[in-house]
């Protein structure tokens, strides 16, 4: 599919928002189809749709979409605002804002809302996309109904969608905190009497996109204007994050992929050309993995509920499962672990480190490895029902890219672990985080001496994804080679 395609494809998921009747237009939005068979949902900012709702129990919102073909599609829903994450049912109506919206002084913050929509037939041939987090220099399309268009709905034969206008722009700055973005933007000709204000009011709510060679992907929602007019052609938009904040909040869930067949040929495509044999093992591997022993995203659903620092969702994320597939592949190709044994992984270490045998934990967070340690022991996830356990190899994966060829060794494990006891003076405390951490033979009872540290025998090691691929590439796709590799990499980060 070319980026034509791609194009008509973002034209069709804006949605037209207007109150009681379609020509009383209030705002833009996107249509959003979930994997899962659950009702849509359409995403546009919550400054649009929180007026609408003032001393209203209910409204009648009279959306204008696209079907997969172009025509106009008209649709009447009665909206209710659920205030209450307790009350949300994912009923056909209800109207979800971000609990933390802040719409004072129009300095918008917080700036998204999401209506549960009733599905309709035409809606089966409507595109896909995936919701993924911005970056910085990312360039961003998207279509939607800025008010200074809408006239062109009032003209003889016009359909209610005749005011859509295109616009396209690049990612700023990113205000990570609040989970902002400002788009420096490019609008084509507009007639001296339309002022920047009256052009973004109903903009809001419009989706912008990033297109690649993989796909669609959501980065956010137009918000506001940035600044004042000296400002030029500038935007706040919402990142894609706080949607996901939204979904997430009020239990709107969306399926895990249904294969790993597209994350292959994205991790594929890393591969450069001078490469052509490790990628071919990389493909024959995964493969082997999905058809032969039908290995697929929701037998590793447990790693996407470990609740770590993280700028997207776990659950639709491409980053995510592209590195999973990787830890499989190198797992399965290289270290011999059955397909099977790939959702909950332990790997028999190399003689060298005294037949010790370990358990592999995949964590895919931005938070840097120092901070991920502190997170699981103040989480608990070393407690005594906790599920990790001493003897583990953390394999982390990142958006980040310093992350992704990290070796953290058992030995600076440790110090870190004696670090973060210092701030404990409770040893009942120290019970409860670190329980999982002692020695077999040490004890619910054992003393912890925060000086010389009994949890130095803890055995604990790290490793970023891409030096785990890098094993393919310096053993050159040979089977024996390789493995020789993975072992010396073994034995490094298991020093103590």
């Amino acid at each position: 599919m070319g980026s034509g395609q791609y194009d008509k494809e973002i034209n069709g998921f804006s949605v037209r928002i207007a109150l009681d009747d379609y020509g009383n237009l209030k705002g833009s939005g996107v249509l959003f189809l979930r994997q899962s068979g659950e009702l849509p949902l359409l995403f546009t900012a919550a400054h649009v749709l929180v007026p609408l709702f003032e001393n209203k129990k209910d409204i009648s919102l009279c959306l204008g979409c696209s079907d997969g073909g172009g025509k106009a599609q008209a649709m009447e829903v009665c909206a209710y605002w659920v205030k209450e994450k307790a009350q949300a049912s994912g009923k056909e109506g209800e109207t979800y804002i971000h609990p933390q919206y802040i719409g004072k002084d129009k300095e918008y913050v917080y700036d998204v809302a999401i209506v549960v929509l009733p599905w309709k037939e035409w809606m089966k041939d409507i595109g896909h996309f995936s919701i993924k987090c911005e970056r910085v220099g990312e360039e961003l399309q998207g279509w939607g109904f800025p008010e200074s268009a809408d006239r062109e709905t009032q003209k003889e034969h016009a359909s209610i969608m005749a005011g859509k206008k295109g616009i396209c722009g690049k990612i700023d700055n990113i205000e990570g905190g609040i989970k902002k973005f400002n788009v420096a933007y490019e609008t084509g000709f507009l007639e001296r009497s339309v002022t920047r204000e009256s052009y973004m009011a109903c903009f809001s709510g419009t989706g912008l996109f990033r297109i690649d060679n993989r796909g669609i992907f959501l980065k956010g929602l137009i918000s506001c204007e940035f600044g004042d007019r000296s400002a030029g052609n500038m935007l706040w938009a919402s990142s894609s994050g706080l949607i996901m904040d939204v979904m997430g909040y009020f239990g709107l869930k969306q399926d895990c992929p249904k294969s790993f067949e597209p994350y292959m040929d994205m991790a594929a495509e890393e591969f450069p050309r001078t490469r052509e044999k490790e990628m071919d093992f990389f493909i024959n591997c995964s493969e082997d993995l999905i058809e032969g022993h039908q290995l697929h995203p929701e037998n590793f659903m447990d790693d996407t509920e470990i609740e770590l620092p993280c700028e997207g969702n776990r659950n639709f994320c491409d980053d995510f499962w592209v590195g999973q597939l990787k830890k499989a592949v190198i797992l399965y190709g290289i270290q011999g672990v059955s397909a099977d044994g790939l959702v909950h992984p332990v790997l028999q270490m190399p003689d060298s480190c005294g037949k010790d045998t370990v358990q592999m934990v995949y964590l895919c967070t931005e938070g840097n490895t120092e901070s991920v340690i502190g997170e699981l022991i103040e989480k608990e996830y070393f407690g005594k029902d906790g599920k990790m356990k001493n003897g583990t190899i953390f394999v982390l994966n990142s958006r980040k890219v310093s992350n992704l060829s990290i070796q953290f060794r058992r030995y600076e494990c440790r110090q870190v672990l004696r670090n973060i006891t210092k701030g404990y003076h409770s040893k009942v405390a120290i019970e409860q985080k670190f329980h999982n951490l002692y020695s077999n033979n040490e004890g619910k009872n054992a003393k912890f001496d925060i000086i010389k540290g009994e949890i130095a025998e803890c055995n604990l090691a790290a490793i970023g994804i891409a030096e785990l691929m890098s094993v393919v590439n310096q053993g050159r796709a040979d089977e024996a080679r390789m493995k020789k590799e993975l072992e010396r990499i073994l034995e490094r980060i298991w020093e103590v």
